[in-house]
């Protein structure tokens, strides 16, 4: 009998492999344990690899280290409650908590260079994928930014290669989409410090520097995202990789692993355009970087493990998809942030003729947007989109406003507008002396700027969740409340002015639902709120 003053029997850190898959309690007792024989059920252990740094070569590659286990909780902490799973949340708990696949563990076996890293202190786990923050940074922030590996891959072995850092990094991401916000500020400390981990290896630590440089601008904190992202950019191509081998190289013989490198790449590409063009001053780096990294594989394939690579470069992309050649959607998404960069280039040029080549850029933007693929995929669910021909678009969208801006005479709107946001340095004009009236006609490019700001809003009107959608969308609807504040200057008759009315409306709608994710939405709508009203009072 246990006496006054003595602490508690400590719970067994070894478990037999039914009871782990079930995060019940084991009492580990041998050859099988109590539950095992009270089910009738076969009863296993695995070996400990502890000081296990030698002779690898005749250790079974099925051996997991029973300790690593331990420290993984019978039942969720306190904080997570029923909240966090709520239906306005439009998260499926039961595709969370799907049993474990035996036969997926046992099919993929763990590479001998792989059994280095197990021997670790800190092991990465199969129970990693049903940790409540890691669920929600895949339910929600994975959709849009597919560069970790999916999900459905930690229930195999190759979760072991993933380091607790970039876990810490997940976890803080997965943290904005909870009910309570404040919980966030407990997960960013350890997401940081993780930064500074020195056996992170430096593939997973772009990888890390480029998530938090997405949920840095997100967060408004807009030099640490361009720091973040340069620094992500710089340690790329210092250690090749731009260049297909590194993803071979670096894969341990695991194809979504391979394709996870080479997404990590290419995510890289699209966030350093989309940030450049937010900040405007700032270069598109990686726009003339050469690389021969093969294109991602389709949406479907990546999420199900099932990756087979395409083989199709970006030189396959620029030369055949207007022949017919079908692509990937996440490959529409890069031809997109390259034809943005290519409006960047020119809008940066000096040359003074440069009429032929506005014509040509703006050409280009038509038909990429007449050749994407359909936004509701293969059509049979109208709810749902295909998030990366969404960013698509968006993209194409955002490229002919910057296109057109500058060359337009609504750029001499006048009105009191707050200083630039992360998300914009587009400003009107104020007090400039050539105001527009509303009997003075649209130019050409004024056309073309509000029809692109109309059809970029009009992405808020799908019917899937808006919190969803990359948190970029911000930036986006930023753009258009600009452009439809300065139209609603000029617009002469009562049915446009309702409908620009109407489209700001929108904008501002989804921001306040962004808002209660990400910070910068907040501070968006409450800037352009600001200069929505000044325009209403004259």
């Amino acid at each position: 009998m246990q006496e006054k003053g003595d602490s508690p029997p400590r719970p067994s850190s070894l478990a037999c492999l039914a009871c782990r898959r079930r995060h019940v309690k084991c009492d580990a007792l041998m050859p099988a344990c109590t539950r095992c024989r009270t089910n009738d059920t076969e009863c296993q252990y695995v070996r400990s690899k502890r000081g296990l740094r030698k002779n690898t070569r005749n250790t079974s590659p099925q051996l997991i280290d029973e300790n690593v286990f331990s420290t993984v909780p019978d039942t969720f902490p306190d904080w997570l409650d029923d909240a966090a799973f709520s239906t306005d949340r439009t998260l499926d708990a039961k595709s969370f908590f799907q049993p474990l696949d035996d036969s997926t563990i046992q099919e993929l076996p763990i590479p001998e260079d792989t059994l280095v890293a197990l021997q670790e202190p800190e092991l990465v786990t199969p129970e990693v994928a049903y940790d409540p923050m890691i669920q929600l940074y895949y339910q929600n922030f994975h959709l849009s930014h597919p560069v970790v590996i999916p999900r459905k891959a930690l229930n195999s072995p190759l979760c072991y290669l993933i380091p607790p850092a970039l876990l810490s990094i997940m976890r803080y991401i997965g943290a904005h989409y909870y009910s309570n916000p404040s919980l966030r500020q407990e997960f960013r400390r350890e997401a940081f410090d993780s930064l500074s981990d020195p056996t992170m290896q430096d593939g997973f630590k772009v990888q890390a520097l480029l998530l938090l440089a997405v949920i840095d601008h997100s967060n408004g904190d807009e030099k640490s995202s361009h720091r973040l992202v340069q620094t992500a950019s710089t340690l790329a191509l210092e250690i090749g990789l731009n260049n297909s081998c590194f993803a071979r190289e670096n894969s341990y013989g695991h194809s979504a692993m391979e394709e996870s490198w080479r997404r990590t790449y290419w995510e890289l590409y699209v966030v350093d355009g989309l940030l450049a063009a937010f900040r405007e001053q700032s270069s598109f780096r990686l726009y003339r970087q050469p690389t021969d990294i093969q294109l991602p594989c389709a949406e479907k394939l990546y999420n199900y493990d099932s990756v087979i690579p395409t083989g199709q470069t970006l030189d396959d992309l620029q030369n055949n998809w207007t022949l017919g050649e079908s692509f990937s959607t996440f490959a529409y998404r890069i031809s997109a942030v390259q034809n943005l960069g290519a409006v960047l280039e020119l809008n940066r040029s000096l040359d003074c003729n440069l009429e032929s080549q506005i014509e040509t850029v703006d050409a280009h933007l038509a038909s990429s947007l007449m050749s994407l693929p359909p936004l509701h995929g293969d059509g049979h669910d109208s709810s749902s989109h295909d998030e990366m021909i969404f960013q698509a678009q968006m993209i194409l969208y955002l490229a002919l406003i910057y296109l057109h801006h500058p060359r337009s005479s609504m750029r001499f709107a006048s009105f009191n507008a707050n200083p630039p946001t992360s998300c914009t340095r587009i400003k009107p004009i104020e007090g400039s002396g050539s105001e527009l009236t509303r009997t003075q006609s649209l130019d050409l490019h004024s056309h073309k700027l509000i029809r692109a700001a109309d059809s970029l809003s009009g992405l808020a009107t799908l019917p899937s969740a808006i919190h969803h959608r990359t948190p970029f969308f911000t930036c986006a609807l930023a753009m258009c409340m600009i452009v439809h504040t300065a139209a609603l200057l000029i617009v002469g008759d009562s049915g446009r002015e309702e409908g620009v009315k109407a489209r700001i409306q929108l904008s501002i709608g989804s921001l306040k639902t962004l808002g209660k994710i990400w910070p910068l939405s907040q501070n968006v709508r409450l800037q352009m709120v600001d200069m929505y009203k000044a325009v209403v009072r004259k």
